[in-house]
């Protein structure tokens, strides 16, 4: 094998080794930023406890009346209201 074989080998390898390299690297990051997400996530449990502790949360039947009235009220309701009576 001649010189120029192998620096012509070396200068195909390089740029493909150094791509790969790379793409490894970006993946890498992701997956750590992935498992960082999911390490801060709360399970379902513990979810319903800081639901059931939330002083916001205490009121239910309140928060009920205000969002069927407040939905009453939007422009969009009012559209559907409009468009389901029949025209003569």
């Amino acid at each position: 094998m001649s010189i120029d074989h192998l620096i012509s080998l070396l200068a195909l390898c390089i740029p493909l080794i150094l791509s790969v390299t790379g793409a490894a690297i970006r993946i890498c990051s992701k997956l750590e930023k992935i498992s960082v997400a999911l390490g801060s996530m709360t399970t379902k449990s513990e979810c319903a406890v800081n639901r059931m502790d939330c002083p916001a949360l205490q009121k239910k039947s309140f928060n009920r009346q205000r969002s069927r009235s407040a939905a009453s009220r939007s422009p969009a309701s009012a559209a559907r209201r409009s468009n389901s009576t029949a025209r003569r």
